[in-house]
């Protein structure tokens, strides 16, 4: 028999919002002081937070559980203090996970005189603290498939970005039995499993064993994560 799959849309209308002077976060799922209904995490997915950093400014980052954490760039590079006294800097095209623990602060610099940085938050639960930190590379400029940014191995997340021409299709199949998928859109439009997504739109899948799209715009950018 059929198991159903299970969807739930994360618009980008109804995320919660932070901002101070130098920073604004957008959050897709409960975070802080946003608690809303439907909002809670995907399983071991905790946050996908979508972040902006004015120039010269910077965040700090302090988590609440043993997790990983991953920034991904989307304009602009980040300066990241992981290890005390040496930063790490991650340029568009590049990811960083490490292992957050929640007696350490972690602190985000936007390193540019003039420019401001836009990038993503995402936060998996783990349960353990494991102190190596990986960065990862990917070329957007190779289309209209899925590259891989964190997979493989005894990982709690895979993840996966692509870039895709309007009308172009993609399929991503699920790797291990039981995992959700989480669907976010980066820029542009998609259809995935027959629902509309738009910049910045997230959706959450149960039970899909694969997940058809089809970009509904040019140069429109999706983030996969199975977890």
């Amino acid at each position: 028999m059929d198991v159903q799959v299970e969807a739930r849309i994360f618009l980008e209308s109804q995320r919660g919002l932070f901002q101070t002077n130098g920073f604004c976060s957008f959050r897709t799922f409960n975070f802080d002081n946003y608690q809303a209904e439907g909002r809670e995490g995907f399983g071991k997915l905790l946050v996908v937070n979508d972040e902006t950093l004015l120039a010269q400014c910077e965040h700090e980052i302090k988590v609440n559980e043993f997790c990983e954490v991953i920034l991904v760039p989307l304009a602009g590079g980040i300066e990241v203090n992981v290890e005390k006294d040496s930063p790490e800097f991650v340029s568009s095209g590049e990811a960083l996970a490490f292992f957050a623990s929640p007696d350490q602060t972690y602190v985000v610099t936007n390193p540019y005189p003039e420019e401001t940085i836009n990038y993503l938050q995402i936060r998996v639960s783990t349960g353990h603290s494991n102190h190596k930190k990986q960065l990862s590379g990917f070329d957007l400029s190779n289309k209209n498939i899925l590259l891989p940014v964190f997979s493989g191995g005894k990982r709690e997340v895979n993840i996966y970005v692509g870039k895709y021409g309007g009308r172009e299709e993609g399929i991503y199949s699920v790797s291990n039995p039981g995992s959700g998928v989480f669907v976010f859109v980066i820029e542009g439009a998609f259809e995935v499993q027959n629902r509309l997504l738009e910049r910045r739109d997230g959706l959450s899948l149960r039970n899909a064993e694969v997940v058809e799209f089809e970009a509904l715009s040019q140069d429109a950018v999706i983030l996969v994560v199975e977890v």
